[in-house]
């Protein structure tokens, strides 16, 4: 931990020296953060092209970073009813492929960055009734098996995502020919794994699930049990080990059968739509680690759920195609995202004499300043607080990092302390100020932050730490 011991070599001011609050100065870390975007509108817009895939609902689509495409394969039709086998792309304009492959509905497709493939899992196929547990990958131009070890059971409408932090894609839940199921799996290589973890969402299906790069989670949210009746609003997040369900303040209703997909410009994931029971939604909402907050929309698409959806990382958009709204629909839509700032919490802390060190920010918009304020501490302690760019690696060493090093074990760093300040605790609580240039290109940068809790008084002594913050710079 060279970082935090760093305070207490020879020739540095010693901690425990009288130091007042001051805003963090900005040229220590804004060169470590490269992400640029631009202001783009909130809305929903339809896109109308001149040739385009037939009506249909429950289909996949995903992103192929190689050909810069999206990529539609299946669904199924509506009247007469049949399981479709057609694959299109998209990139402003669709585009019918010539590959073949089997007819499939109720199925997901991720894109794997490293093999540069997109994968697929089981589904309805090849016929309506049918269950499947292939798995298929796209390379470009077609479709092929892959001959996998130990693949999960054949399911449909089951949750997936590709963990790129650790090359695996995620699979959880869905429904076989008796019910759902609340099994977590991982694909690495061509080799299926059922995790077993303490803790699981219930079993479940139709439910929204992504991999948020930036806190590298994957995130699930809602979905369904209809062997039970029982319609699902909680959230999760799962780090590869185990799955811990968040207490979001805000948040969907209980819903499924909607979009859900993570958009990389922003750091966030986004969900649209679904179906409450009773009535179809029409409500937006974006999660990037804490609370889920509602989008005002002014248009909102017409299919409101079991739409295809994927993120354009290229164009910076989230699609949809087709789904129901009302009947089997062919429309293409597109969302941009606005560029509002966030501040969220991440990770657990740990807690001293008085309990848990407690931290709040400000509204991150670029040539503002990001307060952060530290809670719950006692008179004589003092805040390190830990800023970097990062939450999941600090010189070459993943995070959390156990912070034994330092007296506290079992404790987790949370951010990468690629810059340290002090602040003096005051009747329990501490400020610091961060001020952020008023710099477009900083618009949908993430900056991680954390408070260790210290005393000086003998000795340098480590007491807790906070839960890691997350603010996303906005305009």
């Amino acid at each position: 931990m060279s970082g935090l011991d760093s305070y207490a070599q020879p020739g540095q001011e010693h901690p425990s020296a009288p130091m007042p609050n001051r805003p963090m100065r900005p040229t220590k870390l804004i060169p470590l953060l490269t992400l640029f975007a631009a202001t783009l509108p909130a809305q929903w817009q339809q896109v109308t092209t001149p040739f385009k895939p037939t009506s249909r609902r429950a289909g996949a689509m995903a992103f192929h970073e190689s050909t810069n495409r999206m990529v539609l394969y299946g669904g199924l039709s509506a009247t007469p009813s049949q399981v479709l086998s057609d694959t299109w792309t998209f990139n402003g304009l669709w585009a019918p492929q010539p590959a073949t492959a089997a007819g499939r509905w109720g199925h997901r497709i991720v894109s794997n960055t490293v093999s540069n493939k997109l994968v697929t899992f089981g589904g309805r196929s090849p016929t309506i009734n049918s269950l499947s547990s292939e798995t298929v990958e796209w390379n470009g131009s077609n479709w092929t098996t892959l001959p996998t070890v130990g693949a999960p059971s054949a399911r449909f409408l089951y949750g997936m995502c590709y963990d790129s932090q650790r090359d695996v894609v995620v699979l959880f839940g869905g429904r076989n020919l008796t019910g759902p199921n609340n099994e977590t799996w991982e694909l690495s290589g061509s080799t299926w794994t059922q995790k077993a973890t303490l803790n699981s969402p219930l079993a479940r299906e139709e439910m929204g699930m992504v991999y948020d790069a930036s806190l590298g989670r994957t995130i699930l949210f809602g979905g369904c049990d209809e062997s039970i009746g029982v319609i699902y609003g909680d959230t999760w997040q799962y780090d590869g080990n185990d799955w811990v369900e968040m207490a979001p303040a805000v948040s969907p209703t209980p819903r499924f059968r909607g979009m859900m997909e993570y958009d990389s410009q922003r750091s966030r994931s986004v969900y649209y739509g679904g179906f409450d029971g009773s009535i179809a939604q029409t409500e937006t909402y974006e999660y990037s680690g804490n609370d889920w907050v509602l989008s005002p929309q002014v248009t909102v698409p017409t299919a409101t759920t079991e739409a295809l959806s994927g993120y354009d990382s290229l164009r910076k958009r989230f699609v949809i195609f087709g789904g129901f709204g009302g009947a089997f629909l062919d429309e293409t839509w597109e969302l941009t995202g606005d560029t509002a700032g966030t501040f969220t919490l991440y990770g657990s802390g740990c807690d001293t004499a008085n309990g848990t060190p407690g931290l709040t920010g400000t509204v991150p918009n670029i040539g503002t300043t990001l307060d952060l304020g530290f809670s719950n501490l006692g008179a004589a302690q003092t805040v390190i607080v830990v800023l970097g760019a990062s939450n999941t690696v600090w010189n070459g060493l993943p995070l959390p990092l156990d912070l034994a090093s330092v007296g506290l074990p079992g404790c987790g760093l949370l951010a990468s302390a690629d810059a340290l300040e002090v602040t003096l605790v005051t009747g329990g609580l501490a400020q610091f100020g961060f001020a952020i240039p008023n710099q477009i290109s900083l618009i949908n940068l993430s900056l991680y932050c954390q408070g260790i809790v210290t005393d000086f008084v003998p000795d340098l002594t480590f007491l807790g730490a906070t839960r890691g913050g997350r603010a996303v710079i906005g305009q």
